[in-house]
Parts: C-alpha cells; structure tokens; sequence
C-alpha cells in the first residue's frame, strides 16, 4: 500500500505540472483523466471502493465531456509557444511543489493528524498547482480543467477528515456543473474567433 500510495502522489504531481506546463488540450485532458485515477486510489485509503469510485466516475464524465468539446470546437494545430513561457510556467510549478513539501508535515502535525502525509501533500499539490494554473492562462478549457483539479484536492483531504455521501453527491454535482459551464464557454469562445475571422479587412 505505501508504494501504491507514493506511486498515486507521483502521478499527481506529474499530471499537474502536465496541465500547468503544456497547452495542448489533448495532452491535458489525458493527464486529467489519470489524475482522476491516482485521486480515486488515494480516496480509497479513508472511504470504501464502492463510495470512491463515484469520484472517478463523475470525473472520468467531466474530462470526457471537455475532451469532445474542445475536439469539435478548436482547431487541431495548437500556437507554438515560446520556451521561455514553458520554462516560466514549469520553474513556477517547481516553486509550488517545494512550497508544499516544506508546509505539509507541520501542517499535517497541527491540524491533519489523522491524514496521511501523502494524501495531504497530493491535496495540497493539487490546490497549490491548480492555482497557479489558473493565473497563467484565459483559455477556457484550461480554466475549467484547473479548477476540477483544485476540487479534486479538497475533496482528497476531506475524504480523509469525514466520510459524508451527502457531501459527496454535492461535489459530484458541482464537478458536472462545471464540465457543462466550460463547454458553454468553450464553445462560446470558438464563435467568437471564427466570427473575427469572418470580419472583412478594411
């Protein structure tokens, strides 16, 4: 259980930095599947598999529907970026991953003491990389995914605090919500660039 554990963190800090880094939204909505993968497994170490796996489901839903939207609404040749901006983003992500290896075991000893070490630093990884996603970028799609990925990190520490399904069909809800909210926009955007590139130059 500890290597699966660490193995499960390991893919969580890998697909965040995944989806803070990159901008193609094949490469993305693959690691947020797998991170939903990786959540569900940690999950599993304070609620039954049978409650769990909501989480993954509902998820898998949610990637799923902002997958298919942005593979009929975006073009399939993404803007090549500069390294500098790649570098940015991942020096940053590095900032926030060492941030949270030094605030987790105080934490954990003050406030989380019936948390797993690993469970709190993947939440907090979650939390703290979704954050800096969502200040790096206006894209829609990268918008949404980021904010699925911060619910994902509170929902992986408060599975670890309190067993509530009530609680668990509300995140289930608001999870979906938002996959329906950023395929509005998703597509809303789209429109909006063909409609520019529609206008005739004067």
């Amino acid at each position: 259980m500890p290597d699966l554990s660490t193995l499960a963190f390991s893919v969580v800090v890998l697909t965040s930095m995944i989806i803070l880094v990159f901008r193609d939204w094949r490469i993305n909505a693959g690691a947020l599947a797998l991170q939903y993968l990786a959540g569900f497994f940690l999950v599993t170490l304070s609620w039954p598999v049978s409650l769990s796996v909501v989480k993954l489901i509902v998820g898998w839903m949610a990637t799923a529907a902002i997958g298919l939207t942005c593979m009929r609404q975006m073009d399939s040749d993404e803007s090549v970026e500069s390294g500098s901006s790649l570098f940015f983003r991942g020096l940053s992500g590095l900032m926030v991953i060492l941030v949270v290896f030094v605030v987790s075991s105080p934490l954990q000893e003050s406030l989380f003491q019936n948390i797993p070490l690993v469970v709190l630093r993947s939440g907090l990884m979650l939390i703290g990389l979704a954050l800096m996603q969502m200040g790096t970028t206006a894209r829609p799609y990268l918008t949404i995914m980021s904010l699925l990925s911060l619910l994902l990190g509170f929902e992986i520490i408060h599975a670890g605090l309190e067993r509530s399904t009530l609680l668990t069909g509300l995140m289930a809800s608001i999870n979906l919500g938002l996959a329906l909210v950023g395929v509005y926009f998703i597509m809303k955007a789209n429109e909006g660039s063909e409609n520019q590139s529609e206008v005739p130059k004067t």
